[in-house]
């Protein structure tokens, strides 16, 4: 039995190192990120490949794309089947590389994804996974069941102690792209996302909803409430002068990713103590 499963792992990391290689000749670049090899969907029919990034607005463009392609889901009142059935839709990397001509199609396959506000995302993984304990996986990360400014800010000095990768949920969006963002056609802004995720599929050939739906979660996810935090509007009750600081060291990057400001007050959090 060990050595069935020590064949299967083999033949498993074969499989993805020849996805790999394909996609490195086809874009002519060696900056893949193979942690994130199973993070794109790729539509060959359409020319796209969407690079989920985790409390990012990823499970509801994931269904919207497959509601484009197929219609209304029939898992309507079952959130896991929903969103298992809608990433059906599309292919893996593993799965494009195993014809000549889906491997082909890697080479001008329009790469785009979805981007959140540093300070928004991070609240909101942490109102998601760690404030209120709902999951014991996260039980051993400081601020866990605490849901207050102070576990707020043990979250975020765990993240500076050496955390910051410790999970995709929180793990910097530019660190979650498989190729490096020049690659990438379209950085949508989840804030955004009724006028920039049109703009992004306008060559796709699919008919997205209206903007006044685009720019609220899916009907599907919207009935998975422990999911939905509503961080943007609790902002001033958890940050401090300490943590905004923290969070703007933490991801640079991310802010400069999604063109975001900088300065706090843009989304009106303030550097003085209250």
């Amino acid at each position: 039995m060990p050595f069935s499963r020590t064949q299967k792992r083999i033949r498993r990391e074969l499989r993805e190192q020849r996805a790999l290689l394909s996609l490195a000749i086809e874009r002519k670049t060696l900056k893949i990120k193979r942690d994130n090899l199973d993070r794109v969907v790729f539509y060959p029919e359409h020319n796209i490949a969407f690079n989920r990034i985790a409390k990012s607005g990823n499970s509801s463009v994931i269904l919207y794309l497959d509601e484009a392609i197929r219609g209304p889901s029939s898992h309507q009142n079952d959130y896991k089947q929903a969103k298992r059935s809608a990433m059906g839709t599309g292919k893996s990397l593993v799965e494009m590389s195993r014809t000549k001509q889906d491997r082909a199609s890697l080479k001008n396959a329009a790469f785009f994804t979805v981007v959140r506000n540093p300070w928004t995302r991070t609240l909101s993984a942490f109102l998601d996974k760690i404030a209120n304990g709902p999951q014991d996986k996260y039980g051993s990360i400081p601020g866990f069941g605490d849901n207050s400014k102070a576990g707020f800010e043990a979250f975020i000095t765990f993240l500076e102690s050496g955390g910051l990768h410790a999970n995709h949920h929180w793990k910097p969006q530019n660190d979650a792209l498989l190729l490096p963002a020049s690659q990438f056609k379209s950085i949508c802004r989840l804030e955004h996302l009724s006028t920039e995720l049109p703009n992004a599929l306008a060559e796709s050939g699919l008919t997205l909803p209206n903007s006044e739906q685009l720019q609220q979660p899916h009907r599907i996810e919207s009935n998975q409430h422990s999911k939905l935090t509503q961080a943007s509007s609790k902002l001033s009750r958890y940050y401090s002068p300490t943590t905004i600081q923290a969070v703007a060291n933490l991801y640079t990057a991310d802010f400069k990713l999604g063109s975001y400001n900088l300065d706090p007050r843009s989304i009106g959090l303030s550097l003085q103590s209250s």
